[in-house]
Parts: C-alpha cells; sequence; structure tokens
C-alpha cells in the first residue's frame, strides 16, 4: 500500500509540474512580438490563464470589445496574458490597430503558421474571438468574449 501511495503522489506531482510548465512554444512556434516587431519572451504567459485574441482593425464590433478587453487584461495582468492574433490584411495595420488601442499584449507575428493552426484548429470563423486556455495549454473556453464568466475562470 505505501508504495502505491508513494507512486501515486509521484504520478501527481508530475502531472501538476506539467500543467505548471505548459510549453507555449507548442502553440505559438514562431514566437511573440510587440507592437514595434520585437521579440517577447514566451516565458511571460507562464503559469498564467492565457486569451488568444483574433480580431483586426477594419472589424467594428472588434473596435468596440478591445478597449474593454484591454481595461480587462490590464486589471487582471497577475493571472491572465493576452497573445493577439491578427486578421488585417498586413502587418503595418496590425502594428497601427495594437499601438492605437494601446494593447498591453504580445501578437503571433502576422500571418504566422501557428497563429492560422490556432485558428484551424478551433474554427475561428469570425472576430472578434477569444480563445481562453487553462495554465495547462487546454482551451477553457471559445467565448472569452463574456467576461464576466471569464472573471469567473480567474478565479475572481
Amino acid at each position: 500500500m505505501k508504495s502505491f501511495l508513494a507512486s501515486f503522489s509521484l504520478m501527481l506531482c508530475a502531472a501538476l509540474a506539467s500543467a505548471a510548465d505548459f510549453d507555449w512554444k507548442t502553440r505559438f512556434p514562431e514566437g511573440l512580438i510587440d507592437a514595434n516587431g520585437q521579440a517577447v519572451d514566451l516565458a511571460t504567459l507562464k503559469n498564467k490563464t492565457v486569451a488568444v485574441y483574433c480580431s483586426a482593425h477594419w472589424c467594428p464590433p472588434c473596435r468596440v470589445f478591445t478597449p474593454q478587453l484591454v481595461k480587462f487584461a490590464n486589471a487582471n495582468k497577475t493571472q491572465l496574458a493576452v497573445v493577439f492574433i491578427s486578421s488585417d490584411k498586413g502587418a503595418d495595420e496590425m502594428f497601427a490597430y495594437m499601438k492605437e488601442t494601446k494593447m498591453p499584449w504580445p501578437a503571433v507575428p502576422f500571418r504566422s503558421a501557428g497563429g492560422g493552426a490556432i485558428k484551424k484548429e478551433q474554427d475561428v470563423s469570425g472576430i472578434p474571438t477569444l480563445l481562453v486556455y487553462g495554465k495547462n495549454g487546454e482551451l477553457l473556453t471559445k467565448n472569452g468574449r463574456d467576461l464576466d464568466a471569464l472573471k469567473k475562470l480567474l478565479g475572481k
């Protein structure tokens, strides 16, 4: 019985450690960049709930939701990280949108394979979309735009 409990404890610890140490490089293989195109360390996502924001400047509903998300993300930055996947027409438009709306979060490089893979995997067919992943990299919800529900996911 003791050996069973010891084995079980080790497996549980290993599972918890792997969940906390999820490798976000598997989701964002090209890395992340800021509004100036400079590399952002993927470690900024470690031990946080990660919201992947699919949006574009040309999208009126996106321009309404983005300021709300900026405010929410700033208020919850110790628990929540946001990553932007742009549906803009070009990188210049993406960077301008990030700066104009004061997005405090990084983006995947414009038209990156990783961003495209996430949108395809989650069947993102419209914007704005906010996909929310747990600290272990598992999808929690495709409806992250419900900020009250997101607050509950964060334990607030």
